[in-house]
């Protein structure tokens, strides 16, 4: 980049096209894009999506489409700093629903998505699945991302349609896709800087399987990203492809050259779930299937046949019912009129009038990425979102009970907290001053065999002993985490607010899980295992939240919930301080364990790490001994669930005591941690 443009900023603009396959009815594809930065302002991210729906698996086509709107919602509503935890979790987001509607439905769907996020310069680009992206700079074509393919495996009880795998050598692979499975692995391509005249392509498998870098180049003289767009379909057509085809060109101005071209309208973000999306399908294929008349053949002329006469008859009376009961007259008759209601989920229709109200006018204006954390007052609380729900792979697991998709299980009966056991009173800290509290050593059960609401990672139920051990109150504040970098310990994020006395009491966020580790260290404890963390949370009786059976709503005031806010005392939703939610506590006194922020455990990530125990407890005995967790893995349990926004249709399952998420991000607002330590009297 030369001098001038080094001083210059940097714009994006795009335009996205699709061509349904001649073998295609429906196009199984869909584009998106929302471009947030007006002209004259820096900072605030463009975002493009490209999902493509898996041929052969169940409704490509809305899965695609709900993928794509679901992705650009999350991300603008995402209050993260860090763009590439915005975008993984949104994607996550979106993998979460489709994978607990399917499970619902007893069907397949898959979804390959790509999408990229341009601000101020920056590209951060998150894939799953075999669409890629190009970048094209100084006439030549660089292709950004790697397709995924995985070992073909059973998903769901199915295997995916045999047209999205592919033989290679003596092991079949599949396309990795979004809700194929709980835990899908997203390759996120971060800080890849862009300059004026460079063009980001984003492609379907359908665009590339007849496109190649000869094609690229030429489409790439064009002007403009809708002449691009245009050019790369055109050789598709031209090809008389049978998949569907879809491409988005994204290209890079300065700000002179913006102001030459005309920018598209993209589509602004607006929140959906997959229940409406597939209803909307549904109502257009009638709707079309309506447009189609029977052929009249053999009719002499001048004589129609007694059926048409017939019909028309029948709309001329229709016609005067109609005019009749809209009519003054009409209403006296037939009483007033009525609009057919369709029916809702009544947990769904309650938080949507919660995001309509609360959001609707907000949401343009919490997309821009600042470059530093905002200042708060006293009385306004920060929003943010997580990346990952697994989360960071995300999980969708979880059957979402508050989602659309996913129907809501009765309220049980309420188990009481059980008393804090009397001969071990809560204690002091030395080193950081944080109050701990015991947790006796003896038996508890450990996940839970309902599989179909948990997921057959967080079983099968197994009982575990744990001797005892200490463990903080609430999560590390940032009060606490600025005495260990003021002892020179600890490392302090730029995103911190360590040093914001209005914030000294809130959980310290943007923490590493190294970071979390070496606090524990220097305060003389360390990270709990995550079984720790589960016996702490929900005691010995095997509950389903640390206070009982009862769900957490937005009036119960047991958790920090997504959109959960207090006028009363002036709390907005985001994160709270810690400890204001005394009536959640666990069995053993120990708050905030269910929301507000996840929190870092010591363990790996294991999938099967509970079935694992299970077979042991059957060969070596009932119980099983101290278990410390798995010993490898390429990811860290995270334990607790949070009140991002974007986790309000999975909040009922991160929130229990049993969820296990992990994430592959370093650090988000919306994780922290706490301490434990043995007890040493055991």
């Amino acid at each position: 980049m030369d001098e001038n443009n080094v001083t210059k900023k940097i714009y994006s603009a795009g335009y996205a096209g699709t061509l349904t396959g001649k073998s295609h009815e429906i196009n199984d594809e869909f584009v998106t894009f929302y471009e947030k930065e007006p002209e004259g302002i820096v900072g605030a991210s463009n975002l493009y999506v490209l999902s493509d729906g898996l041929s052969g698996s169940w409704h490509p086509e809305v899965a695609a489409k709900f993928s794509g709107k679901k992705i650009i919602y999350s991300y603008f509503k995402s209050h993260d700093f860090v763009d590439a935890n915005k975008l993984a979790l949104a994607i996550r987001e979106a993998n979460n629903e489709i994978f607990a509607y399917t499970r619902v439905q007893e069907q397949l769907m898959g979804v390959a998505v790509i999408a990229a996020a341009v601000t101020d310069g920056k590209v951060v680009i998150g894939n799953v699945g075999d669409c890629r992206a190009y970048i094209i700079r100084n006439e030549k074509v660089f292709q950004i991302t790697d397709d995924q393919e995985v070992p073909e495996a059973k998903i769901q009880g199915g295997e995916l349609p045999n047209s999205d795998t592919a033989s290679s050598g003596t092991e079949a692979t599949r396309v990795n896709s979004l809700g194929s499975e709980k835990d899908i692995v997203i390759d996120v391509y971060d800080g890849i800087d862009v300059k004026p005249e460079d063009i980001l392509l984003l492609c379907s498998k359908g665009l590339t399987s007849y496109i190649g870098k000869k094609e690229i180049l030429e489409a790439a003289q064009a002007v403009s990203p809708r002449e691009i767009v245009d050019a790369l379909l055109a050789v598709v057509s031209k090809a008389e492809n049978k998949m569907d085809a879809s491409v988005i060109a994204i290209k890079i101005y300065d700000e002179e050259s913006i102001q030459t071209i005309v920018r598209h309208e993209g589509s602004a973000p607006v929140l959906t779930d997959l229940n409406r999306e597939m209803k909307d399908f549904e109502i257009t294929q009638k709707s079309r299937s309506k447009m189609f008349l029977p052929e009249i053949k053999n009719v002499k002329k001048g004589k129609l046949p007694i059926y048409i006469i017939g019909g028309l008859l029948c709309c001329l009376l229709a016609v005067g019912l109609i005019w009749l009961s809209t009519s003054s007259l009409g209403a006296s008759l037939f009483g007033s009129r009525a609009t057919a209601t369709e029916t809702v989920d009544p947990v769904q229709s309650t938080l949507a009038m919660i995001q309509q109200t609360a959001q609707a006018e907000q949401i343009l204006m919490l997309s821009a990425t600042p470059t530093k954390p905002p200042v708060p007052t006293a009385t306004q609380i920060p929003t943010a979102t997580t990346a990952f729900i697994d989360f960071n792979s995300v999980e969708a697991s979880p059957a979402d009970i508050a989602e659309a998709s996913v129907s809501s299980e009765p309220t049980k009966t309420a188990i009481p907290p059980t008393a804090v056991p009397e001969d071990k009173k809560p204690i002091v800290a030395e080193i950081d001053q944080a109050e701990m509290m015991y947790v006796k050593a003896g038996d508890f059960l450990l996940g839970t065999d309902d599989v179909y609401t948990a997921g057959t990672e967080e079983g099968p139920q197994v009982e575990v002993y744990l001797d005892a051990f200490w463990m903080d109150k609430t999560e590390v504040t940032n009060r606490q985490y600025l005495l260990c970098v003021e002892a020179g310990t600890c490392a302090e994020s730029s995103y911190m607010t360590l040093r914001n006395p209005d914030y000294a009491d809130f959980p310290v966020t943007y923490v590493t899980w190294e970071n979390a580790k070496t606090y524990c260290e220097w305060a003389g404890k360390r990270l709990p295992t995550e079984i720790e963390w589960e016996k702490a949370a929900r005691g010995s009786d095997g509950r389903v939240y640390p206070w009982g059976e009862e769900e957490p709503t937005l009036e119960n005031k047991l958790a920090n919930i997504p959109y959960y806010s207090d006028t009363e005392n002036e709390l907005s939703a985001g994160l709270f301080k810690v400890g204001i939610f005394p009536d959640g506590a666990s069995p053993y006194g120990i708050l905030d364990m269910a929301g507000n922020v996840w929190e870092w455990t010591s363990s790996y990530y294991d999938a099967g790490y509970y079935q694992m125990l299970s077979e042991k407890a059957a060969d070596e005995g009932d119980v099983v001994d101290n278990p410390t967790g798995a010993e490898t893995g390429s990811a860290y349990v995270i334990r607790g669930g949070s009140a991002a926004e974007t986790e309000v249709n999975n909040y009922l399952s991160y929130v229990r005591s049993t969820y296990r998420g992990y994430v592959n991000m370093s650090s988000s607002y919306y994780i922290g941690f706490r301490c434990v330590m043995p007890d040493s009297e055991d």
